[in-house]
């Protein structure tokens, strides 16, 4: 392959707009947001809405924490297909040239921890599953499918949106039938009465899991601008967060609770396995590798953006293999041992950045948000990044039990975030002139 077809098959448009001629329809983008939704994490979390809540409620909780994520996913989905560059180069307009900085360092600590973390989620149950398949007579070594696994999901998000949609495209709907093949299996000797009649395990208040819900993905939804910029149009990038987010994700949530109380187990990897054993089992390790596939090269794709914002030295697919690299490491020295409190930092840290740019977007600076516009930016603004400040702290304030407000941090910030800088924007003097409005 020559050094230009080379470039033409990386190319995937890190520091310039999305050009008129590569931008994609809805089921594109969407189809991708299935490929995120469907993984380990979301299983575990349909998992526990039931074991929480109920069928019932657990239903109706996963559709109101989804719409939550979905309307916010649309707001920040439409700044990407405004803007046509990713999520960290979106963050300057909101934040200044260099005040930025920060912001872009924090998605790409999130999203490569993220890596690790499923990363090492994926090794544990590929272990589990071939002990099973072979009746414990083969144990692989845990570096074995951390390293196998980091270079798989490090080779479609280093190609980029290209690889990233045929890969999802091809494996997402193998995965619905898998699952909810799964699913049938595991109703054989159940009815539906019966498992919508089980009391919770341990109740939770509703409107804490509705919380835990939007929280456990809300950083997912901020950085929707690097799938967006793609889009044909808002209305298509639109269309796109509502399919993959309000269809896909409380899909897989509900399928999860489901296989949960019917089975009454709570690892997805055990319950695969004891509804595909033997030959069979060969079904249970395809859901459990390429559902962490389809998630995990997006958090590598999303990080690889970020630090590209920074760095533009090197280019943007030896960045990725870098990080890819990197989130390997993590996973082989055990991030997992630190995922409550990582994940508890970037649950304040990261949702404001979001809410931030929708209020300054939509509401005051939305004209701005050009590319051609960014070399005349202010180096750094004061009064966004002091509303991430503000709202940042009363994460962390929220996160430590020292008040509650929604009872997930993430969400706090969030609205937090979004009032504080409408108010500060207000009192500061700025007009308000939405990006429709010249």
């Amino acid at each position: 392959m020559s050094k230009e077809q080379k470039g033409q098959v990386l190319e995937d448009y890190g520091a310039t707009p999305v050009p008129a001629e590569q931008r994609r329809g809805w089921f594109a983008m969407g189809i991708i947001i299935w490929g995120v939704a469907i993984c380990i994490p979301a299983f575990m979390l349909g998992g526990m809405t039931g074991s929480m809540l109920g069928m019932g409620k657990a239903i109706g909780a996963s559709l109101l924490g989804a719409l939550i994520l979905t309307v916010l996913s649309i707001l920040t989905g439409i700044v990407g297909a405004h803007t046509r560059v990713s999520t960290a180069m979106s963050t300057q307009f909101a934040f200044g040239r260099y005040g930025n900085i920060i912001f872009a360092l924090l998605l790409f600590i999130g999203t490569f921890g993220w890596f690790g973390v499923q990363l090492e989620m994926f090794a544990q149950a590929v272990i589990g599953a071939v002990k099973s398949l072979t009746g414990g007579a083969v144990a692989l070594p845990r570096w074995l499918p951390i390293i196998g696994g980091g270079i798989l999901m490090s080779i479609t998000a280093l190609i980029g949106f290209k690889a990233i949609e045929r890969l999802s495209a091809i494996v997402i709907p193998i995965l619905l039938v898998l699952l909810v093949a799964t699913l049938i299996m595991a109703f054989r000797g159940h009815s539906l009465a019966e498992v919508f009649a089980k009391a919770p395990a341990q109740p939770v208040p509703f409107g804490l899991v509705v919380s835990i819900v939007a929280g456990a993905f809300a950083i997912g939804a901020v950085i929707q601008p690097d799938i967006t910029r793609y889009a044909k149009s808002k209305g298509q990038a639109s269309v796109a967060m509502i399919f993959g987010m309000m269809i896909g994700f409380p899909l897989v949530l509900i399928l999860s609770a489901f296989l949960g109380a019917a089975s009454g187990q709570a690892d997805f990897a055990s319950i695969m396995l004891t509804y595909h054993s033997g030959i069979w089992g060969f079904f249970a390790m395809f859901v459990i590798v390429f559902a962490t596939w389809t998630t995990n090269d997006n958090n590598l794709y999303s990080g690889a953006l970020s630090i590209y914002t920074l760095i533009r030295a090197l280019p943007k697919w030896l960045l990725t293999a870098i990080g890819g690299a990197l989130g390997t490491i993590l996973a082989l020295a055990g991030i997992m041992g630190q995922f409550v409190t990582w994940l508890s930092i970037l649950g304040v840290t990261i949702p404001p950045i979001g809410a931030v740019m929708i209020v300054d977007f939509f509401l005051f600076k939305g004209t701005e948000y050009k590319f051609e516009k960014l070399a005349a930016l202010p180096a750094i603004r004061l009064v966004p990044i002091l509303s991430w400040a503000l709202a940042t702290a009363f994460g962390f304030l929220t996160n430590f039990k020292v008040f509650t407000f929604t009872s997930a941090p993430a969400l706090d910030t969030i609205i937090v975030a979004a009032v504080v800088h409408f108010l500060l924007m207000a009192i500061s003097g700025n007009k308000v002139k939405g990006p429709g409005k010249a």
